[in-house]
This record gives C-alpha cells, structure tokens and sequence, in this order.
C-alpha cells in the first residue's frame, strides 16, 4: 500500500473525528436552542431527539441508495460538512425568526393539538436537514477509504470507532469550555467550522486522490440476502438496546449524581466513550477469537448478563465510594462523576458497543460486502433502533417497570437476542445455553432487582406514591416533623406541608400589591398550595397554574388536596401542563399578577426562568399595571448569582422591590417584584390587606396593613453583573459549579449571612418610606432568629425593642389570628 495511500487513510480518520465532535455539539446546542423555544417538556426534548436520529437514519439511507452513482467520495464527504455548516443557519438564528410564534399561536393553540404540531414541524425543519447531512458522512467516507485492501470489518469499523470518539471530544469541548466561553450560538458556530475544516479537508484530499470512480474491493461479490438480513436485524437491535439502555442508566445514575446540567453530559460522555473503545476493539477481536458471525451470540449474551448485573454494581459501586461528594475543585468532581458512571455502566456499554462493530465485520466477511456498499443501510436502521428504543423505554420500560428493573428486563432481551441468532446459526449448544440464560434472568430480575429501592432508605421516608418518568424518579413522601412533600429525582424537594404558611404567603403577599387582581398566574404548581391560596381572596377570578411535569400535577391533585383547597379541577382554575416559559409567551396581556415560584437555579434548564427572555414575556404577559412577583430560593444562591438575577430583572422592569416571604434564616426566600407601566401604590396595599382581612385570612402578617412592611427590604438598584439569557446560561452554568465544588452553601444566602443581607437592604431604604419604620421592625425580627449568637442581654434587649416596636407600628401579634402561622420564632413576646 502506497505512502500516498496511508496519508489518505490517516487523512479520513481526521476527518471523521471532526465530524464527530461537531455532530455531537451541534446536537446538544440545537437541543438546547430549540428547547428554549419550544419548552423544557419532555415531550418537546422528545421532538428534538427524535428528528436527530430520524435525520442521520434516511441521510444514512440516502447515502446508500446514492453510493452506486458516486465518481469523487471525497468530494461528497466535502459536500455533506459543508452542508451542515450551512443547513445549521436556522438553527443557530432560531430566536430572531421565531420571536413572534407563540404569541400569535396564543396559550389555547399551544395547549392543544396545534402546539404539538407546531413544535414537531418546528424540530423537523431546523433538524432533520443538517442530519441527513450528518448521516450521509460515513458511508461516503467509507467510499472513499474503503477499497484494495482496506474492509468494512477492519478499516472500516476503524472509521465508526474515531467517529464517535469525535463525538466525545465534541460534547465535552461544548460543555466544559465552548458554552462557557463563546455561549449557545458561539458554540454552534463553533461546531460550523469544524464541518468547515473537515470540508477543506476533504476537497485537498480529493486533489490528492487518484480515484476518479467509486472502486469496489477486488474481493468483492454479491451480498448474500440470509447474512444482509441478520446484519440489519442486529444493526438495529444494536441501535435499540443501546439507547434504551442510556436512557434507563441516566435516570439510575441521576438518583445519586447532583441535578445539574452538568451531570447528564458527563454520563453521556462516558456512554460514548464505551461505545468507541468497543468499536476499537473489534477488529482485534475477530482477529484473536475468530469470525464475527460466530462472536455476535455470545457478545449478546455476556451484554444481557452485564445489564442485569448493572443495577446491583450500582449500589455496591456507591456504597463502597460514598456517592458523589463535592470536590475542591470542579475538574475532580467531573473525574469523579466520569470514574463512578465508568464504573457502573463500562461493563455492559462495552459490550453492547461491541455488536454493531461486530455485525459491519460479519458483513464485510460473511456477507462479501468487504467494501462497504451496504454500511449505510446498517447505520440507518441502526439510527432508527436508537429512535425506537429511548421510546420504549420513556413510554413503557420506565413507567411500567422503574429504571432499575428496566435496565434488567433490557438484559433478558439481549440473551434472548443472542439465543435466536445462534438458533438462527443452527448451533445447538450456544442456543440452549443463552436461551437459559434468558429464563434465569427473568428470575433474578423478579426476586432481585426489581425490589431495589429508588427512594434512598436512608432518608426514612414513607413513601406514599411513586413513579417514574421523562422527568426522572418523582415520589410523595411523608415524614415526621417535615409533612408530605414531592420528592424529585431522590434528591430535590417540591413544597412541603410543613412549610405550607410560608409557601400561602408566595401568593398572598403578591395578590395584596395589586388593587384588582382579577386574572391570576402561577409558573410552577409543585404541591399546589401556593396557587390554592389565592383561591378565597376577594376579587380573584380566573387562576391560570403552569406546571411542566404531568406527574407533578397529578400529585398535587390526588396527594395535597387537603392542604391546597383543592385548587386543581376547581371552577375557575385552568391547569396548562407545559413548559412555564413557553406558556406565558403565548399569553400577552393576560394577567393582573403573575407568580414565579422557586426554581432550582442549577436544575438542568429550569435557570431559562431567570433568563431576560423569560422576563420579558413575563412582562408582556401582564395587563397594564399588572404586578410579576418571582420568587428565589435564597438559600441556593451566591451573591454572585443572585445579582445576575436581580440584574436581569431589572433590566425589563423599571422599578423593582424586595421582600421576604417570612423571617426564617435557614431557608430565606426572597420576592423581586416588578410591576408593567407603573408602580407599587402603599395605600393601595393597605386596603388589599383589609379587605383579604374580611375574608377571615388566618394569616397573621397578611391580616393586618401593616404586616407587608414588615417584609419590605425596599427597592433594587443593579450593580453591573452580567445578564443571564438564554444563549450565554450564565446563572445555570455558574450555579452547577458551585454546587459540586468546595463546600456547597458556604456562599450562599443563610444564617447570618442572610442577616446581614437584610438588615444592610432595609438600612438603606429612605427614613422617609412610608415603611421604613415596618422594615427596620422586619429586620430585627430576622436578627431574632439568629438570637443564639447573641450575648443572654442583647437578647433580651432586643425583644424589647421588638415589643416596643411593634406595639409603636399598631402591629402586635402576640394575641392576634394565626399567631401559630407566624413565619418565625415568637418568643420575642414573652421575654
């Protein structure tokens, strides 16, 4: 083989490596750009992923269908790269041409059918194009290396391996650096120019080639249909098994690994890591063991043995490494996440990456398909078994079985898999032997896995209900001295019926800054008590509750009616199951108050909630006059992250104001309100909270005029941070990192911290506020709560001076309604 020759080959794996890591930015960034758009449901990131692989199976099927007319391979290669680059335009100019769409679509269109067809025509047009692109690449790169000596099963699969370790290097260039660095758009143009360079590449390659026609290898003869049709058959359970399997994983996984956007990258990495070093090993492997055809049995079954094993290695694996901790640093957090899902899912992932590889070579050799002419119909139904089986087990393994039993049930379909090929083989003993198989891990799966716990034991919860879907592990759980919550994901709490006063106030205090406040929204229904408070306040009519998870809202129906009002189903109350973002952009002029509720700022995409673009709907979504009240869970920002909020903020609104909802320092919240083309009216307020007192409100701080006040930490002025939008995802970036490095909370707003923030915010609120004297009462009653750190006389002064304060303001609760509601301690009284 001449030197000319080799420098091609080398050339070619260049090549693909580059179109592998920018077919895997692109495909995390368009996900990412057209979930901005389209919503954070998981149907929507279903459409996504869907028209990915959809796209690279028929690009793979074009190419195939093609491959006989081909005279320059390399040019086409050239062609495919150079048109990803340009069909990924719409994508990378998404928001500009489709800022208009949900507010002419409207909220009813978009909660119908229409929505979904819009948003599936939406995903189809701006992914599907640069996907068959992607699809196409291989199987003309494979026409133009792949002929002389050079074979599907050897060089061939060579080319699959660098490939998809491009894709590695692609998803952890985009996440650890690029999106940081250059932002959602800078990253995809990026990506563009690797397809650029590969595209440079190849066209000097093709200058340098002295091929001029596709050449088949001299071996060649026709492909046999009996060995064709076991290879699509295994090309695609391949596709299948694999994607089902990563899909189960991630959500196994993700019961331990910290919610972040970080996480399931990292997961994801590993899994393709596998998926290479599998296919690099194949080659080696037929060399050292034999023929293809009679490995593939045997390679199906060690997988199905893997996968049922794999949720059993988990537990021990975290056990024995005490889970994932934070770490001083977050490249060593990274490595501990990449080490702990290597542990976990190297075994079975590499064996599953082993069966593809091992079908292209039993189609090179036993098929006689040395050069490649059927390896684009394998890629293509490989593509489509990926489709189909992420939702199989979306729809049916993980709703039906849990992820743990899912992934042992994906074991048994492998060992019956590799049964029926080695009775396809007619070999008798392999079939015997892995069809027993089969049925013993059908019983290790029942007595075994299946009981393995998703809701840690060690929490002692009682759990009450619990499934399993898109959305990851959801559970209602109960706890004594805590109440019922939702558990997500085994690690995030929504709600709780023992803070169930506070979580009323979230909606009781935003209802009393407007006048009328007719038309009520809520972002966010997690157990549904906060939007079930606005339920019996004078003046409310129409209450419109957003809540992306289905799972969630059945909860807060059938689990939290008595601690709610039963507001879910309720006469005057419209439930839209969506993305919170999406459903308040298609509501322009909707709403007399709008109330965001907590959002987890690392939480993988819910930090779009804290985006400019989402205020800016927000805004418009309001009438004129209209009050938005977005609350922030204070107790999970830094000061950093909480001015890039407030920054934000204020950028849309004008005026801003501060609240907090009660005066507990261990888990502060905090309000920033804003208000459409005008401003908060304090007289108004007073008699809001009168007339809210008519209606025997029991809450002792909303049942009296001067209890807002005592709340009020005055007007926001930006200090310079930087903006958090959709594209640079700065607050969900920046709160991943500090939630696994270090020591985490260290920075963020509690205890004495939260203190000092508060007393220093009501200190600067002009002594001639009409609240400055309720404010500077608020904030010694914050101070109150960190009394334990004062000397035994400070104490007791400052109780007096509490006293004194309180009865000087007319707003003395000692004996009032609710003093068992007050969002504190009160013993302030009595001393």
């Amino acid at each position: 083989m001449s030197n000319r020759s080799s420098l091609l080959f080398t050339g070619g794996l260049l090549v693909a490596l580059l179109s592998g890591a920018a077919a895997l930015s692109h495909q995390l960034v368009w996900t990412r750009r057209l979930i901005d758009l389209l919503g954070a449901s998981h149907a929507s990131a279903a459409r996504v992923f869907g028209c990915f692989f959809l796209g690279l199976a028929l690009g793979s099927a074009l190419a195939a269908w093609w491959l006989p007319r081909v005279r320059r391979p390399w040019r086409w290669v050239a062609g495919a790269e150079l048109g990803i680059a340009i069909l990924s335009v719409p994508a990378l100019t998404l928001p500009h041409w489709t800022g208009w769409l949900w507010p002419a679509v409207g909220i009813d269109a978009l909660a119908g059918w229409p929505g979904g067809l819009i948003k599936a025509a939406v995903s189809a047009l701006v992914v599907i194009p640069p996907a068959v692109a992607m699809g196409t690449t291989l199987p003309w790169l494979g026409a133009a290396l792949l002929h002389g000596k050079r074979t599907l099963g050897r060089e061939g699969v060579w080319l699959y391996a660098v490939n998809t370790a491009g894709g590695v290097v692609g998803l952890a260039g985009a996440v650890l650096v690029a999106l940081q660095a250059l932002g959602a758009a800078g990253s995809m143009i990026a990506a563009a120019m690797l397809n650029l360079l590969a595209a440079a590449l190849c066209l000097g390659f093709d200058r340098a080639s002295t091929m001029t026609r596709y050449i088949e290898s001299g071996d060649a003869k026709p492909v046999g249909h009996s060995v064709l049709y076991r290879a699509l058959f295994m090309a695609f359970f391949s596709g299948l098994g694999i994607l089902a399997f990563e899909v189960a994983a991630l959500q196994v996984l993700m019961l331990v690994a910290p919610l972040s956007f970080y996480a399931p990258a990292a997961i994801l990495i590993v899994a393709i890591l596998m998926l290479a070093i599998g296919a690099a090993m194949t080659p080696m492997l037929t060399a050292w063991l034999g023929r293809a055809r009679s490995l593939l049995p045997w390679t199906a079954g060690a997988t199905g043995i893997a996968l049922v094993l794999t949720p059993g290695l988990f537990f021990m694996v975290v056990e024995q490494s005490g889970g994932l901790t934070p770490k001083p640093v977050f490249g060593q957090w990274v490595l501990a996440l990449l080490l702990l899902a290597g542990m976990v899912l190297g075994p079975a992932l590499l064996l599953a990456g082993l069966i593809f590889p091992l079908t292209c070579s039993m189609l090179s050799r036993d098929g006689g398909d040395a050069s490649g002419r059927r390896w684009g119909w394998l890629l293509a139904v490989n593509g489509l078994g990926g489709l189909i089986g992420a939702e199989l087990t979306y729809r049916v393994l993980l709703p039906q079985l849990g992820p743990h039993a899912a992934i042992g049930m994906l074991g048994v379909g492998y060992l019956v898999i590799g049964g029926g090929l080695a009775v396809w083989q007619r070999r008798r003993l392999p079939s015997l032997a892995l069809l027993g198989g089969a049925a013993a891990a059908v019983v290790a799966v029942v007595a075994w896995v299946w009981p393995m716990p998703t809701i840690n034991p060690h929490l002692n919860f009682t759990v009450v209900e619990h499934r399993t879907g898109r959305e990851g592990s959801v559970a209602v759980i109960e706890k004594d001295g805590f109440g019922r919550a939702i558990l997500l994901s085994n690690q995030y709490m929504l709600g709780g019926t023992e803070a169930r006063w506070d979580q009323e106030r979230q909606a009781l205090l935003p209802l009393a800054l407007h006048p009328r406040p007719a038309q009520v929204g809520f972002i966010g229904v997690a157990t549904g008590i906060t939007p079930g408070a606005a339920i019996d306040v004078p003046g409310v009519e129409d209450i419109t509750m957003i809540e992306l998870s289905p799972i969630v809202a059945d909860f807060a129906q059938r689990h939290f009616a008595d601690f709610n009002h039963g507001v879910v189903g309720r006469d005057r109350v419209r439930m839209i199951v969506d993305d919170g973002r999406t459903a308040i952009a298609a509501m322009p002029d909707a709403f007399d108050v709008l109330v965001g509720d907590l959002f987890l700022p690392w939480g993988p995409g819910e930090a779009r909630l804290y985006s400019r673009e989402h205020f800016e709907a927000a805004r418009r979504s309001l009438k004129t006059g209209g009050v938005f009240c977005q609350w922030l869970a204070m107790y999970q920002l830094t000061p950093e992250h909480f001015g890039i909020i407030a920054d934000t903020f204020a950028a849309v609104f004008d005026e801003v104001h501060l609240f907090q909802v009660g005066f507990n320092t261990q888990r502060p919240a905090l309000a920033l309100v804003g208000v459409r083309d005008g401003e908060l009216d304090w007289r108004t307020i007073q008699t809001r909270i009168a007339a809210m007192a008519s209606q025997n409100q029991q809450d002792p701080l909303m049942a009296h005029h001067g209890g807002p006040g005592l709340l009020y930490l005055g007007r926001y002025t930006p200090n310079g941070q930087h903006l958090n939008t959709l594209d640079n995802m700065r607050v969900e970036l920046l709160a991943g990192r500090e939630r696994v490095t270090g020591h985490p909370g260290a920075k963020y707003f509690f205890g004495a911290r939260w203190v000092k923030f508060v007393r220093g915010r009501a200190a600067e609120i002009p002594r001639t506020h009409p609240l400055y004297d309720s404010a500077t009462a608020g904030a010694l009653l914050t101070l109150w709560e960190q009394r334990a750190q004062l000397p035994p006389d400070a104490s007791k002064a400052l109780a007096a001076d509490l006293r004194a304060m309180l009865r000087s303001l007319g707003i003395f609760f000692a004996d009032g309604p609710g003093i068992d509601r007050w969002p504190g301690d009160i013993s302030w009284t009595n001393q």
